[in-house]
């Protein structure tokens, strides 16, 4: 092969740039310490790079959301821990108030002091950290709870991701804070009027009989028994009937017996040592336990079962409400859901939660699954509401709802079927509460369909809006007149025919027993009600002191002890969170060291090494110069 001087400087071109290129390559790499500076020097190291950067990204905003979820969650914390402390200085206020010693103006001095921590609550429970607010839910641009304690907030929990499918509440939202619920508590209902011994002296007690009860002056000699009228409902919503006949030698504890038999088991019936009946349900958790009970001495005939027509006999009232009655002529007593729901301006509201399956009614709510019907293992019963009402205009009306061929409604000479969204009749087991919502809303705001029934419907809402309350009440609002106009009551047409016991009640205003105790907490409208309690002096549950559903200040220390254990629990929830929270992002942190050591040990050189590689190569390079220098000053001396 013949060796040219081409030959040779091409050569020594390509191993002079191969060599220079690689002293480039060592300088560099030991000037910045890095391997490579490019992708395509190598494609292994550099995808190596890539993911181990993106690995520290995410490990750095899982540190910076942690950071962020936890300052809100700490502060979330020291809001319900001042909470806490202000919710013990009114308990201690109200314990103080229980004293037997105040006169009324001690009371209205305590009560006021309630009232100013109520306030400091309330403005504790608008608490923000950047602008939002810590217990409105995710509506954290919404004030919460406005001056009278409603609130305004959702219920919706905002979550923290701290790895992959992996998230931390952050957040104590005011629904569950306020207005949730305790599943430890057992409900109990007591009847407010104190009964006491008719006959002596000597304390009532269960063993004492009907007589000593009721007393000795029976209108009807010939017919001295009494007879109890019982409606009640069991804590899974199915309601009773009864009418309990009992002899004047008879003993309470005989019909405290028969309450407790319509009840079912797990539920306890007792004479109070204050003289109140109460029910408490044995089971723990949501319960629609509630009673209603008259009594009524010396009935000319035993099988006249209806209230209506008992006007003329001796009544012994169990419950008083101090409601407006629906007939102004019949006691109270008599009258166990015919009652106007109580009025507020232009907000009326009834008393008696609708439940279904354990949680409030809503709008697409079955009104037979309210009253714990189900019609694939019971007939359905007929059913007619009464509604007495005056509507916006002033004007008086009666409405009769009918549930049974389908469901219709009367009002004045005219009856309406009631239409689904899709224009078909609505068959009596669909009828729904929030179309009971639309006829009320129909009938007070006097937009009846002429003729299209959705027209109506839509016309009516824009005048007054009828929903389910935070306390699972039906709640009326006029919106068209703060001082409304407005009356409103309804009920079972046969709430007081007890002639036929196997037909279920439902009650939407109700002189029932009043409920001292409940898993479900409205929290300031309690604290409201406590505060009237010691304004009014009402020390016990006793309808006769006070106002008359007041559950009494020994009741409301009870509450409000029930209220304190739930508010505590919600700070060990959110002080749980933030602990979470604080390892998350200490994890977080480590993982980071972590991936920074391995990103160093993919990408970074051994310096020592590389600058030995490196002289090697320049004396490569500076002998491979000397060898290319000696070739090329060659002559033909040298060859000879």
């Amino acid at each position: 092969m013949r060796v040219t001087n081409q030959f040779l400087f091409d050569n020594f071109k390509n191993d002079h740039n191969r060599v220079l290129k690689e002293i480039n390559r060592l300088t560099s790499q030991v000037g910045n310490g890095q391997r490579i500076q490019n992708s395509y020097e190598d494609s292994a190291v550099y995808t190596d790079i890539l993911r181990l950067e993106s690995e520290s990204s995410e490990l750095e905003q899982i540190k910076e959301r942690s950071v962020q979820g936890r300052s809100f969650a700490d502060a979330s914390d020291s809001a319900l821990s001042e909470f806490n402390q202000t919710l013990r200085d009114f308990q201690t206020k109200l314990i103080a108030a229980s004293n037997d010693t105040l006169n009324q103006d001690n009371l209205e001095s305590i009560a006021n002091e309630l009232d100013e921590l109520k306030k400091h609550m309330i403005s504790i429970s608008n608490s923000q950290i950047n602008g939002q607010y810590l217990f409105a839910g995710s509506a954290v641009g919404t004030k919460p709870v406005d001056a009278d304690g409603n609130y305004h907030g959702n219920g919706d929990a905002m979550m923290t991701l701290v790895g992959q499918g992996v998230s931390v509440q952050h957040n104590v939202d005011g629904e569950s804070l306020f207005l949730g619920e305790d599943l430890s508590t057992q409900k109990r209902v007591e009847t407010n009027v104190r009964l006491t011994n008719q006959i002596s002296d000597d304390a009532l007690n269960e063993n004492s009989t009907i007589q000593e009860m009721v007393g000795d002056n029976s209108v009807n000699p010939a017919n001295p028994n009494t007879f109890f009228f019982i409606s009640g409902v069991q804590r899974d919503g199915t309601a009773f009937k009864d009418v309990v006949e009992m002899q004047p030698n008879a003993q309470i504890k005989d019909l405290l017996n028969n309450i407790s038999t319509n009840f079912g088991d797990d539920v306890k019936v007792e004479l109070t040592d204050n003289g109140n009946i109460a029910v408490t349900d044995l089971k723990s958790g949501y319960s629609q336990l509630s009673l209603q009970m008259v009594g009524v001495q010396g009935i000319a005939d035993p099988l006249e079962r209806n209230l209506n027509s008992v006007t003329g006999d001796k009544i012994i009232p169990l419950t008083k409400s101090g409601f407006d009655k629906v007939n102004s002529a019949i006691d109270e007593s008599l009258q166990m859901d015919q009652f106007y729901f109580e009025k507020n301006g232009g907000i009326l509201e009834g008393n008696v939660p609708l439940i279904s399956a354990g949680e409030f009614a809503d709008n697409t709510t079955k009104l037979y699954d309210v009253m714990g019907i189900d019609p694939a293992s019971a007939p359905m019963p007929t059913k007619q509401f009464n509604m007495e009402l005056t509507d916006i205009h002033g004007n008086a009306q009666t409405l009769s709802l009918d549930l049974s061929n389908n469901s219709s409604f009367t009002i004045g000479a005219t009856t309406y079927n009631v239409m689904s969204a899709d224009g078909s009749v609505t068959s009596e087991a669909d009828f729904t509460v929030g179309q009971l919502n639309n006829i009320i809303a129909m009938a007070l705001s006097d937009k009846l369909p002429s003729p299209n029934y959705n027209d109506a419907v839509k016309d009516a809402k824009a005048l007054v809006d009828v929903s389910i309350n935070d306390n699972g009440n039906l709640k009326i609002v006029d919106k068209s007149n703060n001082l409304s106009n407005i009356e409103f009551a309804l009920y079972d047409s046969a709430a007081n025919d007890f002639s036929t016991t196997s037909t279920p009640t439902l009650s939407f205003m109700s002189n029932n027993a009043v409920t001292t105790q409940k898993a479900d907490i409205n929290f300031f409208d309690e604290i409201d009600n406590i505060i009237e309690a010691v304004r009014t002096g009402a020390k016990t549950l006793d309808a006769d002191v006070g106002e008359a559903r007041s559950i009494g200040i020994d009741n409301a220390i009870a509450s409000l002890e029930q209220m304190n254990t739930h508010f505590n629990n919600a700070q060990a929830k959110v002080g749980s969170r933030s602990k979470s929270l604080e390892l998350a992002e200490q994890r977080a942190a480590a993982l980071e060291v972590n991936v920074m050591q391995v990103k160093a040990q993919t990408t970074e050189v051994d310096t020592a090494e590389t600058i030995l590689k490196l002289n090697q190569i320049s004396l490569s390079y500076q002998g491979m110069l000397q060898s290319i220098s000696k070739v090329n000053s060659l002559t033909l001396l040298n060859y000879m």
